[in-house]
Parts: structure tokens; C-alpha cells; sequence
């Protein structure tokens, strides 16, 4: 991938935020791009943490500086407007370091590397994100126990889950609305009794992901979130709230997702012959060819292949 170097002030971060988190774009633009990407699991200080845990996960801690690169030269290589990261921006929320303690901060460092983007950045939380990583009885041990205090430490970092996990953007492309609406579903540790249907909303959430599907009648929605409605090769469940209830909108046109660290595109229909396209991407943290950019025109919204600008696939807007 070419990367191209710029020089940049992280005071510019904070006048973009000003701008564009308050409303939508000024300009009404015949075509809006954007990047999307998916699982960077960035690790910060890797050799401060037990090694058991630590060695397995050594390419992650090599991960830091693809991603600064990407932020600098993304926008002047595909001319996006903005870039999207549907979870596991890190690897862990805390793991247990050498001296059997428990040691966080890598949501501090991830807010620090995101000021160096030159053009904004809109992520969503993945299972990663909440985690922690512990020792006992020779193995690893993975707790979302951890998840309230890691979602308070994501929103006071600020960026954009200033006003929460789960937020909406509505931007004006032409003469159509496009609602994209970022979703918190990175809780998944749940137990095989509990007959839980992943990926998990939680019912304040699919409340306000209800009332901001009839929010307008003349927009279009796309959804982002880390966990896809259904992992590429297993056909879609009715049954499943979320699935279900996306599925009643016509107007819910795509998802962009990812979790599975593969590339792939998938339709679900409802009863009604509503479709949504689902768009996975390949993980960052794997290499940094995986990101794909999206085109919202004014009758269709075009995806790219990864790791290039040309077209995979057309979603026509009526």
C-alpha cells in the first residue's frame, strides 16, 4: 500500500470534532467516501506484560505504526472524507502484567494515535475492546467482567463516543440522507444455558436503534458494528432480534461489520424481499492492505474490493 508522509497538528483534531459532531456536513456533496477497516487490535508496551500471554500476541504489538501510516495517507490516496473501525481497536482492555497485576492504559494510547488521523475517525467497539486477560492454572483466562469500566473509560477518552458506545451520523449527499447509524454489540460472553442470540444488543439500545430506523421515512441507513448479524457461511435467523428487526426496513440498506478477520459480501432478504447487504472486512491487525472504501451516491452506494478503489459490488437506492 503507498503511503505518503504529511506533517499535522493534533489542534486540528479538535476543531474537525467541533464541526462535524454536532451536525451534519456542511456541504452537500454529490458523492461521499470513506474508509472502512476493521480489527487493528493494537497493542501498546507489550514487554510490560506477563509472557505467557504476551508472546502469542507479539504481531499485534507491531501493529502501532501501520495504522499512524494508514491515518496519514489514507485520505490522500483514496480521497475519503472520513474513516470507520468496526471494533477490536484493541486487543485487550487489561491483562496481567509480569508481576501478576493488572495493567490497562491501552485506551489512552489508542485515543493518542487516532489524533494523528487526518480526517476523522468513527469507530465501534468489538469483544477486544472490553476484555481482559488473565493467568490460571497454565492458560489464558478472558473476562468481559471488565466491560462497564472499560465502556466509561472508552466515552471519557472523548472522540466519538463522547455522548456514548452507540451514536449515529447523518450526512446529505445530494438530494438523498444517509443515516449511519454505530452500534455497541461487543459483549458475547455468555453462557450456553442462557440461549443468547449473538450478536448481543442490549434492549436500551435496540430501543434507540428502533426509533432511529423511523426517524425519517426518506433516509437511507447503514449499519456499522463489530459482530455481523451472522458469520459469513451460516445462512441468516429470523429469530434474531436484530436481524428481525432491520430486516423490516427497507430503508436499511447495508451492514459493514467484522469479528471474523475474513473479507466477504453477503445479502439477507426479509419476508417481505427487503435486502441487506452485509460487507465484512478482513482484519487491519493481519496486514494493512485490508480496508475497503465506500461511495455513497445520490442511487447507489458502491464498495470497493479490499485494498483497492475500484468497485466490488453496486446497491442500488430506489
Amino acid at each position: 500500500m503507498k503511503t505518503l508522509k504529511f506533517s499535522f497538528r493534533p489542534k486540528i483534531w479538535g476543531i474537525l470534532w467541533g464541526i462535524l459532531f454536532s451536525g451534519n456536513l456542511l456541504a452537500q456533496p454529490d458523492t461521499l467516501s470513506f474508509l472502512h477497516i476493521s480489527d487493528t487490535h493494537l497493542i501498546f508496551n507489550l514487554d510490560f506484560y506477563r509472557s505467557e500471554l504476551a508472546e502469542p500476541r507479539e504481531h499485534y504489538g507491531e501493529g502501532v505504526e501501520p495504522l499512524k501510516q494508514f491515518l496519514l495517507s489514507a485520505s490522500e490516496t483514496t480521497n475519503c472524507d472520513f474513516i470507520t473501525i468496526t471494533g477490536d481497536l484493541i486487543d485487550f482492555f487489561e491483562m496481567e502484567t509480569k508481576d501478576e497485576k493488572m495493567m490497562g492504559f491501552q485506551i489512552e494510547q489508542f485515543s493518542r494515535v487516532m489524533d494523528e488521523s487526518l480526517v476523522p475517525v468513527f469507530t465501534t467497539l468489538g469483544n477486544h475492546d472490553i476484555a481482559a486477560y488473565s493467568w490460571a492454572n497454565g492458560e489464558k483466562v478472558t473476562s468481559q467482567n471488565v466491560a462497564g469500566r472499560a465502556r466509561a473509560d472508552w466515552i471519557k477518552n472523548g472522540g466519538c463516543f463522547t455522548h456514548g458506545t452507540y451514536y449515529s451520523r447523518v450526512y446529505e449527499v445530494g438530494t438523498k440522507t444517509y443515516r449511519l447509524i454505530f452500534l455497541d454489540d461487543a459483549y458475547n460472553k455468555f453462557q450456553p444455558g442462557e440461549n443468547v442470540e449473538l450478536p448481543y444488543i442490549d434492549k436500551p439500545q435496540m430501543h434507540w436503534l428502533k426509533a432511529q430506523l423511523q426517524k425519517s421515512d426518506d433516509d437511507i441507513e447503514i449499519v456499522l458494528m463489530h459482530v455481523p448479524i451472522v458469520p459469513a457461511n451460516s445462512p441468516a435467523d429470523p429469530s434474531c432480534e436484530l436481524y428481525s428487526l432491520l430486516a423490516k426496513y427497507p430503508s436499511s440498506k447495508m451492514v459493514l461489520a467484522g469479528h471474523n478477520h475474513k473479507s466477504a459480501v453477503r445479502d439477507f432478504y426479509s419476508a417481505e424481499n427487503n435486502r441487506i447487504t452485509q460487507v465484512q472486512t478482513e482484519a487491519f491487525g493481519s496486514g494493512d492492505e485490508n480496508w475497503r472504501l465506500i461511495r455513497l451516491t445520490e442511487n447507489k452506494i458502491l464498495v470497493s474490493s479490499p485494498g483497492r478503489i475500484d468497485s466490488e459490488l453496486e446497491i442500488l437506492i430506489d
